[in-house]
């Protein structure tokens, strides 16, 4: 009989598993027959020889029939032609005669589905793989199940489990997150025990282990704690720790630590892809457009992944692609929120992806042909001395770019597009997460484990230990929070005791906030749910699709509440088997929310399976509330130190916020995130007090963390202890003494202790009371500061009369000052009136805090400089608007058009300004002109100066020489008159920098303008002064330093005057071909015509517009010895017209200038003569006539020829003014004329009064 068994066992054989290999689609290699026929005969001499199999009851006919299965599984895997299985007879063997082997091979071997199946075809009974995420649970084990099986099969090999999910959980193969084993190890002391019966080893497989996250980590320390404490275990089990690439640090754990631990090492020899791949070097490349180039190229079926940093990034990258090709290509985005379905589908549907790290190793593309890899990745870090997690972008190791490459080559041929440039091999493995993560949740579950561990006892198990100092603030928290005694003891509390009896919450602030939620604010039920949907959000974006009608005004923590609970009244209405969650969505207008409330939901039902076996917390968890207050102080419990107050309430900025903890230096600024259902408009004051869970500070978000899941809180509510500081001036220390505003606060709030020292008010106390006392002084601190602009001259000066002109132009403009007080209100809520006084000057109220109001009124001193220095003020519309060059000049300079379109053009496309910025043809200019369209676009600036005239029209690049080659060496600095040091660049850099007039109708926001500069990766550093912004860019980029100064609208209307012709162009928003002119000097009596500006540039000639002084002798310097520009004489002095209301503008000659020096030469012949001052006129009325007389003149002479010359005149007394005023001297009209008595007095008249240089 045993003879009949084992011909008719080899007859099946033949007949049911030979003849299948023909239905094979690959082509099947040599080695792998002979590794299936290998297999199968030592299959048949374990049924010829082993005694188990001997024997005619049922018992041995099934235990053949299960070594059939296992004969079945070894052709499944045959069949995939997978290059692992050529070596699975090495590397079964090796797991055989060792207790630990660590596994490398190349990705796509079939490591992960092969080895598993391999596995229980050689006989053990459980094999537990581990994946990193839950999606490669399912989807792998979907394709073991699909590959392994066939119809004959009744069970299916493979099941899987996840947190809040699960199943065929009892089947062979098991795949689980990293996270579930971990917690299985920590928990379940039967796990594997020297009870434990197998007849072959329980295998852990732990796989893809270079990405060394946390959960990784701690399965590696637990097992090998584990195999050190009970090595008896070995024999039990065994560990096999597998990855296309394996860290060193990990093999080496296993040998140090465990003695006599037999332990192996398989690595596969490098395998080529099945089909080629190329790479290609394009690290100037931008994302999108080589998307776009590639989408052209491709085949109807092929696809291209994009490897992002972030999220965030592969949400926008589809959005960017629509927006570029007006809807002709659609993107997917391969994010972890996305449940496999929906992962799944987008796959199937679509051909172009942008994906986060998911698609390293997790889905399968069935036409990939194109892989684009930024190198990038963004991970959580926590920083030591800041103690905050900051999100930061970081280049991705070695072993992850294989991950990525690996993914090519599958299917077909492929190609790999580089767009980073550093060196791949300088970061062999990602550094491990625990070494670089806030360890506060970890501690508190090592602690709450049966063995009662902590990261002291357990470090020393793990590959890399964490820093001490990380593992120390953990259990700081933890004792700030309640959880554990001070040391030495550090034991659990009472409250911790009780924490510890809790199930899994995610984090030590919400297992604290539930535990108070049960124990003490009746509220369990509500904090279960609200735990239960934060638990599966890592965004905020599900706040934005929810309907108005579940958005509470308490924030979105009661939303997110408001939006559980009718899910879960309507499931227990209806019943579990009747609810169906999708349908219910599509009825309440939950669609986009589906997926989040479906893994809600199965979160709530696993926390509340848990609380309904606990004997402590099982009727308190039914207590349902629904007031925010309760729920609120439960939340302030775990989250005390996410307390975050509004700077308006501090007289600082008014939608930012900040931590409300002991003073720092420098303050944290946050703001809300914009899904947040309490973000407010600009126009609308923000929410006072909020409590936060998450506080994302990331680096592509500039200097500012961002607060998502808010809720609006009292002070009474917030009791910690706190200690806050304000710093007061002279002045305010005095007003709290002198107004009794101490004495009265600390009678409101007697809870807050006050100390007064050296300009410095101390409260301390209890956080609530300690708030409403700072809000108190600072509002009791608010004054208002009343002064009038004045000219700070002798009342008779020409300084004075200059500054009394100009001051009535202003008055006529007052809403110029517009910009200021915005600034100053949303700033520092100081606020700014500004009107006429009866006297007709410049009255200015000021209402804010005397150190603030102090700043202000420096600012109007500064201006009253600038007024009684400016010849004529201007308006903000004043000069010429932007217009095109005439037909005849025009086909000549399209290239200016071109250029001009980069700066003007609103409607440039986000990818159009990445290339400027990133792009393979960037330049300094192209980034220069990104920034100018940021400023002119986005801000409302007008562009004008050597920017205009150097790039947009000349095209003109200059770089220094020698020692300044380097552009590191092209920032200089020098302090400013108020001791701050400012950036200089280097006069020999051509173009210098972006000269830029700020609005006179909108609020410039400098905070916004840096974050966008920030988005875009551009550098930018900013010194302010009283008149200005001066801004530094790419300080340290490889292209090269810029400048941009950005001028106050009220200051700018002082700047009438220009030093050259070439100077005097401008460029506005949506002028996207047209030059404008500061300074009207096309009409007469200057003539000067933009198309001859345009030429002259074009031929580096310059025409002088005002007399020399020392600061234009500097700047022509520079334009003629260091730009090689040269000078076309003669020159012209231009001054702008006057107001209506006077007849005449007068400009001082300075004495250091070419045209003074002349005149006091032929002035020298008059005896003892005495030159008081020299000015110009410019008299409109005046002009007027002389040129009408003058072209009436040209039509009479021959040739046209007027013989016009520069003349002066000497007179005295009201003299002066008619040839100021009108154009001759009076006072001598009639007989006495012909006499030729005005030279009788031009002694007196020089001696006395000034000499009037004009061209009559």
């Amino acid at each position: 009989m045993e003879k009949i068994k084992y011909e008719a066992f080899v007859e099946f054989i033949k007949q049911q598993i030979f003849p299948s290999q023909q239905q094979v689609d690959k082509e099947l290699s040599k080695e792998s027959i002979k590794v299936l026929n290998d297999f199968i005969k030592k299959k048949k001499e374990e049924l010829r020889t082993e005694r188990i199999y001997e024997g005619l009851n049922a018992k041995h006919f099934q235990l053949i029939s299960k070594l059939l299965q296992r004969i079945r599984l070894y052709y499944h895997c045959f069949q995939l032609q997978l290059p692992l299985f050529e070596s699975a007879p090495d590397l079964l063997k090796k797991i055989d005669e060792n207790t630990v082997i660590a596994i490398s091979t190349s990705t796509g071997s079939g490591k992960s589905t092969l080895l598993p199946a391999l596995l229980i075809a050689e006989g053990y009974e459980r094999v537990l793989v581990t994946q990193p995420r839950r999606l490669p649970c399912t989807s792998i084990c979907d394709r073991v199940n699909s590959t392994m099986t066939s119809n004959e099969d009744s069970e299916r090999i493979a099941g899987w489990a996840v947190s809040g999910d699960e199943h065929d959980i009892k089947s062979p193969i098991l795949y689980l997150t990293d996270g579930l084993l971990k917690e299985q190890l920590l928990h379940d002391e039967d796990l594997i025990t020297d009870q434990t019966k197998l007849n072959k080893s329980i295998v852990f497989f732990l796989d893809e282990i270079h990405e060394r996250s946390i959960n990784i980590d701690l399965c590696l320390a637990l097992l090998v704690r584990l195999l050190t404490k009970k090595p008896y275990l070995q024999s039990k089990m065994k560990l096999v720790i597998s990855s296309a690439t394996l860290d060193s640090s990990v093999p080496a754990l296993f040998l140090q630590k465990i003695k006599m631990l037999k332990f192996g090492e398989f690595k596969m020899p490098k395998l080529g892809t099945l089909y080629p791949v190329k790479k290609h070097k394009r690290p100037n490349d931008n994302l999108i457009t080589l998307v776009q180039e590639l989408n052209k190229k491709r085949q109807r079926n092929e696809q291209i992944l994009c490897f992002v940093s972030s999220t965030a990034e592969a949400l926008r990258g589809p959005r960017l692609l629509q927006e570029v090709s007006s809807g002709a290509i659609i993107a997917y985005s391969l994010i972890q929120s996305q449940s496999a379905t929906e992962q799944q589908m987008n796959i199937e549907h679509g051909s172009i992806f942008f994906s986060t790290t998911v698609a390293e190793t997790s889905l399968t593309f069935p036409s990939l042909r194109y892989v684009i890899d930024t190198g990038m990745v963004k991970i959580p870090k926590y920083d030591l001395k800041m103690k905050q997690t900051v999100l930061e972008k970081v280049r991705v190791a070695e072993s992850t770019i294989k991950q990525r490459l690996g993914r090519l080559g599958r299917t077909q041929p492929g190609d790999y597009y580089a767009l980073y440039d550093f060196k791949v091999d300088e970061k062999k493995f990602p550094t491990a997460q625990i070494c670089q993560s806030e360890l506060t949740t970890i501690e508190l579950s090592l602690r709450k484990s049966p063995a009662q561990e902590d990261l002291n006892k357990i470090k020393k198990f793990l590959p890399d230990e964490p820093p001490q100092a990380a593992i120390d603030m953990a259990l700081a928290k933890l004792r700030r929070v309640g959880v554990v005694n001070p040391a030495p003891d550090e034991s659990f509390t009472k409250d911790g005791d009780g924490i510890a009896k809790l199930p899994d919450l995610g984090s030590v602030e919400m297992s604290k906030a539930v535990f108070s939620a049960l124990t003490r604010y009746k509220c369990g039920r509500d904090l279960i749910a609200i735990a239960s949907v934060l638990g599966v959000l890592n965004t905020s974006d599900v706040l934005s699709t929810l309907p108005k009608r579940y958005k509470s005004t308490d924030g979105d923590f009661m939303t997110l509440l408001n939006v559980m609970n009718e899910v879960l009244e309507a499931e227990k209405s209806m019943g579990p088997r009747q609810f169906k969650l999708q349908q219910f969505c599509q009825q309440k207008g939950l669609e986009k929310a589906y997926q989040t409330l479906n893994q809600a939901c199965r979160r709530y039902k696993t926390l509340e399976k848990s609380f309904s076996m606990s004997k402590d917390y099982r009727n308190q968890a039914q207590i349902q509330s629904g007031k925010w207050e309760s729920i609120a102080k439960a939340l302030l419990e775990g989250y005390s130190d996410n307390v975050f107050v509004s700077l308006k309430e501090l007289q600082l900025r008014k939608h930012q916020y900040t931590c409300y903890q002991s003073s720092e230096p420098d303050i944290e600024v946050a703001v809300l995130d914009s899904h947040s259902t309490l973000n407010r408009s600009i126009n609308s004051a923000p929410v006072s007090l909020i409590v936060t869970r998450d506080i994302l500070r990331t680096s592509s978000v500039r200097a500012k963390a961002i607060l998502s899941f808010v809720g609006e809180i009292k002070p009474s509510w917030i009791q910690y202890e706190v200690e806050r500081k304000i710093k007061l001036n002279d002045t305010e220390q005095e007003k709290l003494n002198t107004e009794n505003i101490l004495s009265t606060a600390k009678r409101i709030f007697p809870d807050a202790h006050v100390e007064l020292n050296h300009n410095v008010l101390s409260i301390n106390g209890s956080s609530g009371s300690v708030l409403k006392f700072e809000l108190f002084v600072l509002q009791k601190l608010v004054e208002d500061m009343v002064f009038s602009l004045s000219s700070h001259a002798p009342p008779n000066s020409e300084a004075h009369e200059t500054f009394q002109r100009n001051t009535q132009g202003i008055l006529k403009m007052l809403h110029i000052f517009n910009p200021m007080k915005w600034r100053w209100e949303n700033e520092a809520q100081v606020k700014i009136n500004v009107e006429q006084s009866p006297t007709d000057q410049l009255k200015i109220t000021v209402s804010g805090r005397n150190s603030n109001n102090r700043l202000v009124r420096e600012e109007f001193l500064e201006l009253s400089v600038w007024l009684r220095n400016c010849v004529v003020i201007r308006t903000p519309n004043s000069g010429l608007p932007p217009r095109l060059l005439i037909p005849q000049v025009r086909h000549r300079y399209l290239d200016i058009e071109e250029r001009i379109s980069h700066v003007t053009d609103s409607k440039r496309t986000t990818i159009d300004l990445w290339n400027g910025l990133e792009g393979p043809k960037a330049t300094r200019e192209t980034r220069m002109e990104v920034v100018a369209w940021f400023a002119v676009c986005q801000f409302g600036c007008k562009l004008e100066g050597g920017f205009v005239r150097d790039w947009i029209v000349g095209h003109y690049i200059q770089r220094p020489e020698g020692q300044h080659a380097d552009p590191s060496t092209w920032i200089s600095r020098t302090p400013n008159a108020a001791g701050v040091q400012v950036p200089i660049l280097n006069n020999a850099v051509t173009p210098a920098d972006l000269d830029c007039h700020l609005s006179a109708f909108k609020y410039f926001d400098i905070d916004k303008f840096l974050d966008a500069m920030h988005k875009y990766q551009i550098e930018c550093e900013v010194t302010r002064e009283q008149w200005r912004y001066i801004l530094l860019f790419d300080e340290h980029a490889k292209t090269g330093p810029f400048m941009m100064d950005l001028i106050e609208p009220h200051v700018a209307l002082t700047h009438d005057r220009v030093d050259f012709d070439v100077n005097n162009l401008s460029l506005e928003k949506d002028y996207t071909k047209e030059l404008g002119m500061r300074v009207d000097i096309e009409s007469v009596p200057y003539s000067i015509e933009l198309e001859t500006i345009v030429d002259r540039i074009r031929r580096k000639e310059l025409k002088i517009l005002r007399p020399s002084d020392d600061l234009l002798e500097k700047r022509l310097k520079k334009m003629v010895n260091v730009r090689h520009w040269s000078v076309k004489d003669p020159s012209v002095y231009v001054i702008p017209k006057p107001p209506n209301k006077y007849l005449v503008a007068l400009a001082p000659i300075p004495p250091s200038s070419d045209l003074y020096k002349d005149l006091v030469k032929r002035l020298q012949v008059i005896p003892n003569i005495q030159i008081i001052k020299m000015e110009i006129i410019r008299n409109p009325g005046t002009e007027d006539l002389y040129f009408g007389m003058k072209k009436l003149i040209q039509k009479q002479l021959k040739g046209g020829n007027v013989n016009e010359k520069e003349l002066f005149h000497g007179t005295t007394g009201k003299g002066i003014d008619g040839i100021r005023d009108y154009g001759y001297d009076n006072r001598y009209y009639g007989a006495n004329t012909a006499k030729g008595d005005w030279g009788e007095y031009i002694r007196c008249c020089l001696s006395e009064a000034f000499v009037v240089i004009g061209q009559t």
